[in-house]
């Protein structure tokens, strides 16, 4: 305890109190005459639409000063057909943190973004000029492409997403990625449920230790199946998979030696044959016709 004297009066006070004190003066308080005047009312709401804009900006990407943008903004409950409204074909439609609507597009677009909603469904019937949907941050969306416009859609960090195609034809590619519960329906197909997401890759890819935000998945008809698979990097940037890279070398080893094998009997139909130096020879017997293509057996050819 300490004890504080003036010329009129005195004071006990503990420890406590004084550091208390102490503290208190060496708190900066803010002078409100010097602080900036915060927006209210109207003018409020106009920079918070300016930022949003600026951010629906920098997901269209360095193009969107010249693209027209038609905002469907925080819908709730609506039922709503857009159509007419739309005259400009260059027109990105931006759908943003709309919940429980229900909206049905037969406008000619650019492109189609889908941003934080929750519980929608979207019915696409009208031409997409660049065939392609983007949807991220949605939850328990549901998406009907009702036509053959759709060439990529494109989901990232989503939740339970149900895409219905009309035909398996209408199905191009899905690109996603940190997709948590996706179904995949035809019209035409009653019977028909493709499920995915990134714990089923888990299962598919249990070797790897696959990241929820990094690694890309892509689904799409292979050879009459529908494939789910992971998208690799090749070693010049190019996005593919193990499957499409396996297919590629082996396809092009094998244009190689059909290439050789053109050449060789090219030549020997002219009498000159090509040595194997450097070259595996393949198996084949003495008396077998020598698989350089030169006529001769083996024995007397290429195995000297």
């Amino acid at each position: 305890m300490s004890t504080t004297k003036d010329a009129n009066t005195t004071t006990t006070k503990t420890k406590e109190q004084i550091e208390q004190e102490v503290i208190a003066d060496s708190v900066i308080t803010a002078d409100a005459s010097k602080s900036l005047p915060q927006p209210k009312g109207e003018e409020s709401i106009k920079m918070k639409e300016s930022l949003e804009d600026k951010k629906a900006d920098a997901n269209l990407g360095s193009g969107a000063k010249d693209q027209e943008v038609f905002f469907v903004k925080d819908s709730n409950g609506e039922t709503k057909e857009i159509g007419k409204e739309i005259t400009n074909h260059k027109t990105t439609l931006y759908f943003k943190g709309c919940k429980d609507g229900v909206f049905s597009i037969s406008a000619r677009v650019t492109k189609i973004m889908i941003e934080a909603c929750q519980r929608c469904t979207f019915n696409f019937k009208g031409r997409i000029f660049t065939n392609t949907i983007e949807a991220w941050k949605t939850v328990d969306c549901k998406i009907n492409i009702l036509n053959d416009q759709v060439k990529t859609l494109q989901v990232d960090m989503t939740s339970r997403m149900s895409i219905t195609y009309d035909t398996r034809d209408s199905l191009h590619s899905i690109i996603w990625s940190g997709v948590n519960d996706m179904k995949l329906y035809f019209s035409d197909e009653t019977d028909f449920e493709h499920h995915t997401g990134f714990e089923q890759m888990k299962a598919v890819y249990p070797e790897q230790e696959l990241s929820f935000t990094v690694d890309q998945f892509t689904t799409r008809i292979i050879k009459g199946v529908l494939t789910t698979e992971q998208i690799i990097r090749l070693a010049n940037g190019y996005p593919s998979t193990e499957r499409e890279a396996s297919e590629f070398d082996a396809n092009e080893e094998l244009n190689k030696k059909r290439a050789e094998e053109f050449i060789r009997k090219r030549l020997a139909e002219n009498g000159i044959s090509l040595g194997t130096i450097g070259m595996k020879k393949p198996e084949a017997g003495r008396n077998d016709a020598c698989p350089c293509g030169s006529g001769k057996k083996y024995k007397k050819c290429c195995s000297k």
